[in-house]
């Protein structure tokens, strides 16, 4: 299995994904994770973007969405992601960012019913995140 975790987010959420990704790879340093995020790895040479983000959403072990108040103002291309993960069975954690899931109930018109139906997680509890993508991992 690709130790590999995908981490969709706003490009205005940008700061915050860099330290879950830094997080993230020094909580699962032992099991050789990689956090991948568009702004770190993402080819500047890339033509085909969506092309590229759905084999690395493919790819992954898991995946992780920081939903924020921007997503939902402009979140067209997380949605990709986040149907991408679902079509190819890679287990998604959602942590909801500056947002609480009545938010996105208020907001349901454009919000993917996915998403509704996910389990939502305060971005607050990414720890308990990393330890089941750690579970995840040995599975």
């Amino acid at each position: 299995m690709t130790k590999q975790v995908f981490i969709s987010y706003s490009g205005r959420d940008e700061f915050e994904a860099s330290l879950l990704q830094f997080a993230l790879e020094q909580m699962l340093q032992k099991e050789g994770v990689v956090a991948w995020t568009f702004q770190r790895d993402q080819a500047r040479s890339e033509k085909e973007i969506a092309l590229s983000l759905k084999h690395r959403v493919r790819e992954s072990a898991a995946s992780i969405f920081v939903v924020s108040p921007d997503t939902l103002e402009s979140g067209a291309s997380q949605w990709m992601e986040l149907a991408y993960a679902d079509a190819f069975e890679v287990k998604t954690f959602i942590l909801l960012h500056h947002l609480k899931f009545l938010d996105l109930k208020e907001k349901a018109t454009g919000v993917p019913p996915l998403l509704l139906s996910s389990q939502c997680n305060s971005a607050m509890e990414w720890k308990n995140v990393v330890e089941d993508i750690r579970e995840l991992l040995k599975e």
